[in-house]
């Protein structure tokens, strides 16, 4: 008996640190209650980057758009992806977000569980963190505007085959978030991932090991260095199946992105999105075609 009264005094004591805003789980996604198909308005990855706004563009890049239809609005905050609490980018975060006032936040990714006592929320989450820390302070709804991985590998099964996938969701998080590690520790990195990112319908089981990383790599990209070191000159893939998924896969979160927000807005909300930068100029002319 007693066991399970000290059992519940921590689950009721964990759950008002929850609500205290101690400690953090990752907000939920927003479910848009239709996908209106809008792939013709968003811009590729691939024209992003061969257009060469990617170069020219402003960081952060943000932009605001008012509802014909009544008080709702957007603020999107495209960033590029930092951990560090001093960045001037996240100093223009706070200010925009203040002078917008919003009453929903987005934003990318999961986050993940934090202790607010003892963890920066920039650190540990990047900008993502001080978004959420910004709502959790202000009473305002958060969300993240992801449809989740489940719905991508159920997109990209369609055409083509689950290792491929498996191996694409380990890469994807890899690539953009270690660079300079030695072998060792690359290995160590990606057991890890590989861990963590293939337990989903379709995929489970399909990779267990680095050995076929370095397989599947060396069969698709025999010319190019290995998976460890290997930095696209512009935000992007090699040419073949993994930047074919990276484009399919965008494409997917963005039109589901627009779609959350499309809703949110007509609704009376007003939104301020923070996502990486390259997402903010791609989604723009979607957003005021269906809003303005």
């Amino acid at each position: 008996m007693r066991i399970l009264q000290v059992s519940a005094l921590l689950i009721l004591i964990a759950l008002l640190l929850v609500q205290c805003n101690v400690i953090w789980r990752s907000p939920k996604s927003y479910l848009p209650a239709q996908q209106v198909p809008l792939q013709q308005s968003i811009m590729s990855l691939d024209e992003y980057t061969r257009s060469g706004l990617i170069n020219t563009h402003a960081r952060p890049y943000t932009y605001r758009i008012q509802s014909r239809t009544g008080k709702g609005a957007v603020l999107v905050f495209g960033i590029e992806h930092t951990n560090d609490p001093k960045s001037k980018q996240l100093v223009e975060m706070k200010s925009q977000w203040k002078n917008f006032n919003p009453t929903v936040a987005m934003v990318e990714g999961r986050l993940g569980f934090l202790v607010s006592w003892f963890q920066d929320p920039v650190r540990k989450l990047g900008e993502g963190g001080l978004a959420a820390k910004l709502a959790k302070s202000n009473g305002v709804k958060l969300y993240s505007w992801e449809p989740g991985r489940d719905a991508e590998i159920e997109h990209l099964l369609k055409s083509y085959d689950p290792l491929h996938i498996a191996v694409f969701f380990c890469l994807r998080p890899y690539r953009g978030n270690y660079t300079g590690l030695s072998s060792a520790e690359a290995d160590r990195v990606m057991k890890k991932l590989i861990a963590e990112r293939t337990r989903k319908p379709g995929i489970n089981g399909k990779l267990k090991t680095v050995e076929q990383v370095d397989s599947l790599w060396k069969a698709d990209y025999p010319g190019l260095e290995n998976w460890r070191t290997y930095q696209h000159p512009q935000n992007g893939w090699p040419d073949g199946l993994f930047k074919q998924m990276a484009e399919e896969t965008n494409m997917l979160r963005d039109n589901y992105m627009c779609n959350s927000i499309i809703e949110l807005v007509n609704k009376g909300e007003r939104v301020f999105i923070s996502m990486g930068v390259s997402h903010a100029p791609r989604i723009e002319k979607a957003l005021k075609e269906n809003l303005e």
